[in-house]
């Protein structure tokens, strides 16, 4: 992909804390992958993330809204899956990868071929993140691969507890086997480990 490649351009008109936290923590992730966010209305825009009702933000931009097609949703995270799927009504699947470790974990998914997700997190956090992306994602259908590393165990306990089945892959060899299918260059590496069990879902389907 080069510089400048744009596959889509959703214009973000909510203003509100919680939605720029999600938005800015993916920024850098979906402009890797030609998703081009811009806040300014008179530019070229697909689809439009429309403010919450009733917000200072509704009133100013109620004649844009009518210029062009719009998602909306209480949940940001669920708003911008729905932005991104557009112009379908979701995604078919949602593929999660988790890399577990003694104090990070890897977290990654993979929604219809697009990363939507790739951090470091804390082991303690990575299943309630995981299900809130099954849960906010509009995805006809979800599979999560849990890497067989040290602490696995561990962490296949947090996720039954989050109700969120589960395979797991043995790590020798594999991890290493999908490396060049890695659509976009990651410094964190167990974001990217976390990305390749993911990805191993679609070599294996």
């Amino acid at each position: 992909m080069g510089a400048g490649w744009v596959a889509k351009r959703i214009l973000w008109l909510r203003g509100d804390p919680e939605a720029i936290r999600e938005l800015k923590s993916r920024l850098w992730l979906l402009r890797s992958q030609g998703v081009y966010v811009t806040f300014d209305p008179a530019s070229e825009w697909d689809v439009a993330v429309t403010p919450l009702p009733g917000s200072p933000e509704s009133k100013v931009f109620s004649v844009v809204l009518a210029k062009g097609p719009t998602v909306s949703d209480e949940d940001p995270l669920r708003a911008l899956l729905l932005a991104l799927a557009y112009p379908k009504e979701g995604f078919s699947t949602l593929r999660i990868g988790v890399d577990p470790g003694q104090r990070l974990c890897g977290l990654a998914a993979v929604a219809d071929g697009m990363i939507i997700e790739a951090r470091s997190v804390t082991c303690d956090e990575v299943a309630e993140r995981a299900e809130r992306l099954v849960r906010a994602a509009p995805a006809a259908r979800f599979s999560l691969v849990l890497g067989s590393g040290s602490g696995w165990e561990e962490v296949a306990s947090r996720l039954l507890e989050r109700g969120l089945s589960f395979t797991v892959a043995d790590e020798m060899g594999t991890t290493n086997s999908a490396v060049n299918l890695l659509p976009i260059r990651l410094r964190d590496r167990n974001a990217r480990a976390a990305v390749r069990l993911a990805l191993l879902q679609v070599v294996n389907h």
